[in-house]
Protein backbone atom coordinates (compact mmCIF):
# COMPACT_ATOMS: atom_id res chain seq x y z
CA UNK A 1 0.00 0.00 0.00
CA UNK A 2 3.22 2.12 -0.15
CA UNK A 3 2.48 3.62 -3.27
CA UNK A 4 -1.37 4.31 -2.69
CA UNK A 5 -0.37 6.51 0.65
CA UNK A 6 2.58 8.72 -1.14
CA UNK A 7 0.76 9.19 -4.55
CA UNK A 8 -1.95 11.06 -2.17
CA UNK A 9 -0.13 14.18 -0.75
CA UNK A 10 0.94 14.62 -4.50
CA UNK A 11 -2.44 14.52 -5.74
CA UNK A 12 -4.39 17.09 -3.42
CA UNK A 13 -2.24 20.12 -3.95
CA UNK A 14 -3.52 19.58 -7.02
CA UNK A 15 -6.82 20.37 -6.02
CA UNK A 16 -5.55 23.05 -4.10
CA UNK A 17 -4.91 24.18 -7.03
CA UNK A 18 -8.17 23.87 -8.72
CA UNK A 19 -9.85 25.93 -5.80
CA UNK A 20 -7.68 28.67 -6.21
CA UNK A 21 -8.52 28.97 -9.96
CA UNK A 22 -12.41 28.98 -9.37
CA UNK A 23 -11.68 31.49 -6.58
CA UNK A 24 -9.76 33.65 -9.00
CA UNK A 25 -12.36 33.44 -11.81
CA UNK A 26 -15.77 33.74 -9.60
CA UNK A 27 -13.72 36.58 -7.62
CA UNK A 28 -10.78 38.23 -8.62
CA UNK A 29 -11.50 38.72 -12.41
CA UNK A 30 -9.30 36.12 -13.14
CA UNK A 31 -9.51 35.86 -17.29
CA UNK A 32 -9.56 32.10 -18.51
CA UNK A 33 -8.40 32.94 -22.04
CA UNK A 34 -4.94 34.78 -21.20
CA UNK A 35 -4.29 32.16 -18.67
CA UNK A 36 -4.81 29.42 -21.81
CA UNK A 37 -2.92 31.19 -23.72
CA UNK A 38 0.29 31.60 -21.86
CA UNK A 39 0.05 27.95 -21.04
CA UNK A 40 -0.83 26.17 -24.44
CA UNK A 41 1.24 29.19 -26.52
CA UNK A 42 4.28 29.85 -24.51
CA UNK A 43 4.88 27.56 -21.38
CA UNK A 44 3.84 24.11 -23.41
CA UNK A 45 6.34 23.76 -26.35
CA UNK A 46 8.61 24.82 -23.82
CA UNK A 47 8.29 21.97 -21.12
CA UNK A 48 7.67 19.87 -24.33
CA UNK A 49 10.52 20.87 -26.41
CA UNK A 50 12.80 20.83 -22.86
CA UNK A 51 11.86 16.92 -22.31
CA UNK A 52 12.13 15.63 -25.53
CA UNK A 53 15.33 17.22 -26.15
CA UNK A 54 17.09 15.72 -23.20
CA UNK A 55 15.20 12.37 -23.69
CA UNK A 56 17.25 9.18 -24.15
CA UNK A 57 16.24 8.20 -27.78
CA UNK A 58 15.54 4.58 -28.01
CA UNK A 59 14.02 3.82 -31.63
CA UNK A 60 11.28 2.35 -30.27
CA UNK A 61 10.08 5.58 -28.24
CA UNK A 62 9.35 7.24 -31.78
CA UNK A 63 6.41 4.24 -31.96
CA UNK A 64 4.80 5.92 -28.76
CA UNK A 65 3.04 8.69 -30.71
CA UNK A 66 1.68 6.31 -32.92
CA UNK A 67 0.14 3.59 -31.33
CA UNK A 68 -1.24 6.18 -28.37
CA UNK A 69 -2.75 8.11 -31.64
CA UNK A 70 -4.39 4.88 -33.02
CA UNK A 71 -5.78 3.67 -29.82
CA UNK A 72 -7.19 7.08 -28.96
CA UNK A 73 -8.78 6.97 -32.40
CA UNK A 74 -10.14 3.94 -32.38
CA UNK A 75 -11.87 4.72 -28.65
CA UNK A 76 -12.90 8.16 -29.86
CA UNK A 77 -14.46 6.60 -32.97
CA UNK A 78 -16.25 3.71 -31.11
CA UNK A 79 -17.73 5.73 -28.09
CA UNK A 80 -19.18 8.42 -30.14
CA UNK A 81 -20.72 5.68 -33.03
CA UNK A 82 -22.20 3.76 -30.01
CA UNK A 83 -23.35 6.87 -27.51
CA UNK A 84 -25.25 7.65 -31.31
CA UNK A 85 -27.73 4.71 -30.36
CA UNK A 86 -28.29 6.36 -26.81
CA UNK A 87 -27.88 9.90 -26.89
CA UNK A 88 -29.92 11.98 -29.54
CA UNK A 89 -28.66 15.35 -29.40
CA UNK A 90 -25.41 17.50 -29.03
CA UNK A 91 -24.89 14.79 -26.30
CA UNK A 92 -23.28 12.50 -28.50
CA UNK A 93 -20.86 15.60 -29.92
CA UNK A 94 -19.74 16.05 -26.32
CA UNK A 95 -18.95 12.87 -25.55
CA UNK A 96 -16.85 12.56 -28.83
CA UNK A 97 -15.48 15.77 -27.62
CA UNK A 98 -14.00 13.40 -24.10
CA UNK A 99 -13.59 10.31 -25.07
CA UNK A 100 -9.78 10.57 -26.86
CA UNK A 101 -7.47 11.66 -23.97
CA UNK A 102 -7.93 12.98 -20.32
CA UNK A 103 -5.91 15.46 -18.09
CA UNK A 104 -2.44 13.91 -18.98
CA UNK A 105 -0.44 17.03 -18.85
CA UNK A 106 -1.26 19.03 -15.68
CA UNK A 107 -2.72 16.51 -14.12
CA UNK A 108 -0.89 13.25 -15.36
CA UNK A 109 2.66 14.94 -15.09
CA UNK A 110 2.66 15.67 -11.43
CA UNK A 111 2.35 11.60 -11.27
CA UNK A 112 4.99 10.64 -13.02
CA UNK A 113 7.22 13.60 -11.67
CA UNK A 114 5.74 11.78 -8.16
CA UNK A 115 6.45 8.29 -8.84
CA UNK A 116 9.66 7.99 -11.24
CA UNK A 117 11.08 11.79 -11.87
CA UNK A 118 12.44 14.40 -13.84
CA UNK A 119 14.19 11.41 -16.06
CA UNK A 120 11.13 10.15 -17.89
CA UNK A 121 8.89 12.85 -18.68
CA UNK A 122 10.38 13.24 -21.95
CA UNK A 123 8.75 9.58 -22.76
CA UNK A 124 5.75 10.20 -21.22
CA UNK A 125 5.38 13.47 -23.10
CA UNK A 126 6.46 12.15 -26.59
CA UNK A 127 3.30 9.34 -25.91
CA UNK A 128 0.95 11.49 -24.86
CA UNK A 129 1.32 13.50 -28.11
CA UNK A 130 -0.12 11.03 -30.20
CA UNK A 131 -3.22 10.85 -27.92
CA UNK A 132 -3.71 14.22 -27.60
CA UNK A 133 -2.82 15.13 -31.63
CA UNK A 134 -5.90 13.01 -31.75
CA UNK A 135 -8.17 14.75 -29.50
CA UNK A 136 -7.42 17.80 -31.12
CA UNK A 137 -8.15 16.74 -34.65
CA UNK A 138 -10.58 13.93 -34.36
CA UNK A 139 -11.87 14.78 -31.00
CA UNK A 140 -12.62 18.27 -32.06
CA UNK A 141 -13.88 17.47 -34.88
CA UNK A 142 -16.86 15.35 -33.34
CA UNK A 143 -17.42 18.21 -30.72
CA UNK A 144 -17.85 20.92 -33.69
CA UNK A 145 -19.39 18.35 -35.94
CA UNK A 146 -21.87 20.89 -37.15
CA UNK A 147 -19.85 23.60 -37.70
CA UNK A 148 -16.46 22.46 -38.22
CA UNK A 149 -14.35 20.59 -41.42
CA UNK A 150 -11.39 18.40 -41.84
CA UNK A 151 -9.71 21.10 -43.39
CA UNK A 152 -10.05 23.50 -40.46
CA UNK A 153 -9.17 21.08 -37.61
CA UNK A 154 -5.96 19.99 -39.62
CA UNK A 155 -5.13 23.55 -39.60
CA UNK A 156 -6.21 24.37 -36.37
CA UNK A 157 -3.57 21.76 -35.26
CA UNK A 158 -0.82 23.00 -37.39
CA UNK A 159 -1.39 26.30 -35.60
CA UNK A 160 -0.32 25.07 -32.08
CA UNK A 161 3.65 25.23 -31.21
CA UNK A 162 3.20 22.20 -28.99
CA UNK A 163 2.98 20.35 -32.66
CA UNK A 164 6.27 21.91 -33.50
CA UNK A 165 7.58 21.58 -30.41
CA UNK A 166 7.81 17.58 -30.61
CA UNK A 167 9.57 17.53 -33.91
CA UNK A 168 12.11 19.97 -32.94
CA UNK A 169 12.67 18.43 -29.52
CA UNK A 170 13.64 15.00 -31.51
CA UNK A 171 15.39 16.92 -34.20
CA UNK A 172 18.05 18.63 -31.45
CA UNK A 173 17.61 15.00 -29.34
CA UNK A 174 19.01 13.71 -32.94
CA UNK A 175 21.58 16.18 -34.28
CA UNK A 176 22.74 18.60 -32.01
CA UNK A 177 24.55 18.83 -28.75
CA UNK A 178 23.40 18.89 -25.21
CA UNK A 179 21.66 21.97 -24.29
CA UNK A 180 23.38 24.38 -21.23
CA UNK A 181 22.72 23.79 -17.83
CA UNK A 182 20.78 27.42 -17.23
CA UNK A 183 18.71 25.85 -19.95
CA UNK A 184 17.60 23.02 -17.69
CA UNK A 185 17.17 25.08 -14.69
CA UNK A 186 14.74 27.00 -16.12
CA UNK A 187 13.10 24.38 -17.85
CA UNK A 188 12.30 22.61 -14.50
CA UNK A 189 10.72 25.76 -13.18
CA UNK A 190 8.58 25.93 -16.40
CA UNK A 191 7.28 22.20 -15.32
CA UNK A 192 6.33 23.58 -12.19
CA UNK A 193 4.75 26.92 -13.86
CA UNK A 194 2.83 24.72 -16.53
CA UNK A 195 0.88 22.45 -13.95
CA UNK A 196 0.25 25.32 -11.62
CA UNK A 197 -1.42 27.01 -14.16
CA UNK A 198 -3.34 23.89 -16.29
CA UNK A 199 -4.97 22.85 -13.04
CA UNK A 200 -5.81 26.29 -11.73
CA UNK A 201 -7.08 26.67 -15.34
CA UNK A 202 -9.55 24.15 -14.48
CA UNK A 203 -10.81 26.26 -11.69
CA UNK A 204 -11.09 29.10 -13.86
CA UNK A 205 -13.03 27.55 -16.19
CA UNK A 206 -15.57 26.01 -13.93
CA UNK A 207 -15.99 29.67 -12.24
CA UNK A 208 -17.43 30.83 -15.76
CA UNK A 209 -20.19 27.58 -15.67
CA UNK A 210 -23.60 29.72 -14.69
CA UNK A 211 -25.09 26.56 -13.53
CA UNK A 212 -23.73 23.25 -13.05
CA UNK A 213 -26.09 20.40 -14.71
CA UNK A 214 -26.04 16.47 -13.55
CA UNK A 215 -26.96 14.38 -16.33
CA UNK A 216 -26.24 10.98 -14.78
CA UNK A 217 -26.11 8.91 -18.38
CA UNK A 218 -23.78 10.88 -19.42
CA UNK A 219 -21.65 10.61 -16.71
CA UNK A 220 -21.54 7.23 -16.75
CA UNK A 221 -20.95 7.00 -19.98
CA UNK A 222 -17.65 9.22 -19.97
CA UNK A 223 -16.90 7.77 -16.34
CA UNK A 224 -16.85 4.06 -18.12
CA UNK A 225 -14.86 5.12 -21.34
CA UNK A 226 -12.17 7.15 -19.07
CA UNK A 227 -11.78 4.78 -16.04
CA UNK A 228 -12.67 1.51 -17.92
CA UNK A 229 -11.94 1.59 -21.46
CA UNK A 230 -9.01 3.65 -21.33
CA UNK A 231 -7.37 1.87 -18.80
CA UNK A 232 -8.21 -2.01 -20.54
CA UNK A 233 -6.99 -0.80 -23.79
CA UNK A 234 -3.48 0.29 -21.61
CA UNK A 235 -3.34 -3.05 -20.20
CA UNK A 236 -4.27 -4.80 -23.18
CA UNK A 237 -1.11 -3.27 -24.84
CA UNK A 238 0.61 -4.17 -22.08
CA UNK A 239 0.20 -7.25 -22.13
CA UNK A 240 0.68 -7.76 -26.18
CA UNK A 241 3.68 -5.83 -25.83
CA UNK A 242 5.01 -8.26 -23.19
CA UNK A 243 3.67 -11.21 -25.07
CA UNK A 244 4.44 -11.30 -28.50
CA UNK A 245 6.08 -7.11 -29.66
CA UNK A 246 8.99 -6.78 -27.21
CA UNK A 247 9.42 -3.08 -27.87
CA UNK A 248 9.15 -1.51 -24.23
CA UNK A 249 10.15 -2.10 -21.07
CA UNK A 250 8.12 -1.84 -17.35
CA UNK A 251 8.85 1.89 -16.83
CA UNK A 252 7.10 2.73 -20.48
CA UNK A 253 4.25 0.78 -19.43
CA UNK A 254 4.02 2.18 -16.12
CA UNK A 255 3.71 5.76 -17.90
CA UNK A 256 1.02 4.20 -20.09
CA UNK A 257 -0.99 3.63 -17.70
CA UNK A 258 -0.54 6.91 -16.47
CA UNK A 259 -2.04 8.16 -19.43
CA UNK A 260 -5.07 5.56 -19.42
CA UNK A 261 -6.27 6.33 -15.59
CA UNK A 262 -6.03 10.28 -15.29
CA UNK A 263 -9.27 12.21 -15.06
CA UNK A 264 -10.88 14.01 -17.74
CA UNK A 265 -9.03 16.46 -19.61
CA UNK A 266 -10.32 19.95 -18.12
CA UNK A 267 -9.87 21.73 -22.00
CA UNK A 268 -13.47 19.89 -22.46
CA UNK A 269 -14.81 22.30 -20.69
CA UNK A 270 -13.42 25.41 -22.34
CA UNK A 271 -14.24 23.19 -25.71
CA UNK A 272 -17.47 22.41 -24.68
CA UNK A 273 -18.28 26.53 -23.71
CA UNK A 274 -16.40 27.54 -26.57
CA UNK A 275 -18.48 25.59 -28.97
CA UNK A 276 -21.93 25.37 -26.94
CA UNK A 277 -22.09 21.77 -26.50
CA UNK A 278 -23.63 21.62 -22.81
CA UNK A 279 -20.99 23.30 -21.12
CA UNK A 280 -22.73 22.97 -17.73
CA UNK A 281 -23.09 18.93 -18.07
CA UNK A 282 -19.49 18.94 -19.17
CA UNK A 283 -17.95 21.09 -16.11
CA UNK A 284 -20.11 18.68 -13.63
CA UNK A 285 -18.64 15.25 -15.38
CA UNK A 286 -15.00 16.65 -15.47
CA UNK A 287 -15.08 18.03 -12.11
CA UNK A 288 -16.95 14.78 -10.62
CA UNK A 289 -13.62 12.68 -12.26
CA UNK A 290 -11.10 14.62 -11.15
CA UNK A 291 -13.10 14.48 -7.27
CA UNK A 292 -13.14 10.33 -8.12
CA UNK A 293 -9.35 10.32 -9.26
CA UNK A 294 -7.97 11.87 -6.40
CA UNK A 295 -8.69 7.87 -4.72
CA UNK A 296 -8.96 5.98 -8.21
CA UNK A 297 -5.23 6.38 -9.35
CA UNK A 298 -3.69 5.24 -6.73
CA UNK A 299 -5.39 2.46 -6.45
CA UNK A 300 -5.17 1.34 -9.71
CA UNK A 301 -1.14 2.04 -9.56
CA UNK A 302 -1.56 -0.47 -6.55
CA UNK A 303 -3.47 -3.31 -8.26
CA UNK A 304 -1.17 -3.11 -11.32
CA UNK A 305 2.31 -3.26 -9.26
CA UNK A 306 0.35 -6.36 -7.35
CA UNK A 307 -0.13 -7.89 -10.69
CA UNK A 308 3.62 -6.74 -11.24
CA UNK A 309 2.55 -5.05 -14.71
CA UNK A 310 4.68 -1.86 -13.28
CA UNK A 311 7.79 -1.68 -11.13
Amino acid sequence: MDIFFSLIPNLIPLYILIALGYIGGKYMDVHLHSMAIIAIYFISPFVVFGAISQLDLNPAYLLLPLILFGIALTIIILSYRLSGLIFKDNLQNLIGLSSGNGNTGYYGLPVVLALFGPDVVGIYLLANFGAELCSITAGYYLGARSSADVKGSLLRVLKLPVVHAVWMGLLWNMTAPELPPLFYDWWTKATGAWVIIGMMLIGVALSQIGKFRINIALMTWLFCVRFIVWPLAMIAFIFADRLFLHLFDETVYALLLVIGVVPLAGNVVAYAATLNVRPGEAATVVLASTLFALFYIPLMFYLMKSLILIP
